[in-house]
């Protein structure tokens, strides 16, 4: 079987989170077997330093053809998005050949990519992630509603990473679909064998330092738990500098540490000596930070945001109302007193049985093979 995944992006040294979600469900489809094109539009600005122009490399086994140009127009002017992905398209059919299916991820990239359904009538699966949909119809934008009404009506099957996520864009948009989750690399965070020393106590979080993540909130918290405590803090943001203030106003240098963007073995790094994931977010699709942290055996504390809820319980951690400091601070105490009762490897065990990229994987060539075979048909 030939698959192109259409992206917004590969992720590389430099930006190691962008279009990550993607390539891995790539890399986990070719370790089965499936010959995988990876076809990447990056229209980001020139802030963001890359190569620019029409490339074509292999990465870890898969073929990338990736039109690289600093427009910064992802979601306006869709026709000359949809001309503009043709060009690596159609490098990717000379080289690679004609794919039996092709899968978008994201409704503004899937918008784009359907241009490629009515030209080639290839089957057109859809995997939505964005947070920007998992909302009530009246807090999302026009602009968004169109490019997803483009996306959904063009497509075959669409996949949501949450049952959250399924319920809303059943309600906003009357478009059902099915729950396949993201996958996380079990290569990379390993549960250790013994927990890590009880003092400091050690929490630790991963995310964009952005609003939506409420990182103040997590620091505020923090300042009422942190007796012979810790918390790092990984990621990097627009958020940093209002954090770092807030950290030297509630005088807490030296116990709250940000850690900057870090790649995922630095982070299992980190990981290994730190007793409790927590992250207060007022929104998540799904929560593959979440999910990382649990490979590596620690138990969580996550909002009752939309994504977490398909994955927390009383055996790996507790859900805490978004914004409610006060529920935060109670959560935190009560993982510290009683974070002997929690088994770190049937935490990390029951990840890898659900997220594994094998699992995922087999998930999604089963929605393949019903595709071609559905499409073939009609």
């Amino acid at each position: 079987m030939k698959v192109a995944i259409i992206s917004r992006g590969t992720p590389n040294e430099k930006y190691p989170l962008y279009g990550i979600f993607e390539f891995d469900q790539a890399n986990a489809l070719v370790q089965k077997g499936v010959e995988v094109a990876f076809v990447a539009i990056d229209f980001r600005s020139c802030a963001f330093k890359r190569k620019y122009g029409l490339l074509h490399y292999e990465k870890e086994g898969v073929q990338v053809f990736e039109l690289s140009l600093p427009i910064n127009i992802y979601r306006k002017a869709i026709p000359l998005l949809q001309w503009l992905l043709l060009i690596p398209f159609r490098a990717m059919l000379k080289s690679f050949g004609k794919p039996d299916i092709v899968h978008a991820h994201f409704y503004s990239i899937a918008a784009i990519a359907s241009i490629i359904k009515k030209k080639h009538h290839l089957p057109f699966v859809v995997t939505e992630h964005s947070s920007k949909l998992n909302k009530p119809a009246k807090e999302i934008s026009d602009l968004d509603k169109r490019l997803a009404i483009k996306a959904y009506q063009n497509c075959d099957q669409l996949i949501c990473v949450s049952e959250a996520l399924r319920v809303n864009i059943l309600q906003n948009f009357q478009q059902d679909s099915i729950v396949i989750h993201n996958m996380v690399d079990d290569s990379v965070f390993r549960c250790p064998e013994t927990s890590p020393d009880i003092s400091p106590f050690v929490f630790v979080a991963v995310g964009n330092l952005i609003p939506i993540k409420a990182f103040d909130i997590l620091i505020e918290a923090f300042a009422q738990v942190k007796e012979n405590a810790k918390l790092y803090i990984i990621g990097d943001g627009p958020e940093k500098e209002r954090l770092r203030n807030q950290i030297h106003e509630l005088q807490l240098n030296g116990q709250v540490e940000l850690l900057g963007q870090l790649k995922r073995t630095e982070i299992n790094k980190v990981y290994q000596k730190s007793h409790v994931f927590v992250l207060p977010s007022q929104s998540e699709t799904f929560g593959v930070s979440y999910i990382e942290a649990m490979y590596a055996g620690l138990p969580i504390i996550a909002t009752r945001c939309g994504g977490p809820e398909s994955f927390v319980d009383e055996n790996n951690g507790l859900l805490v109302p978004v914004d409610n400091t006060d529920k935060l601070v109670k959560a935190m105490q009560e993982m510290r007193t009683n974070y002997a009762h929690y088994n770190h490897q049937q935490i990390s065990g029951h990840c890898i049985k659900r997220f594994s990229p094998e699992i995922i994987a087999d998930k999604i060539n089963a929605v393949y093979s019903r595709m071609i075979t559905f499409v073939g048909e009609t």
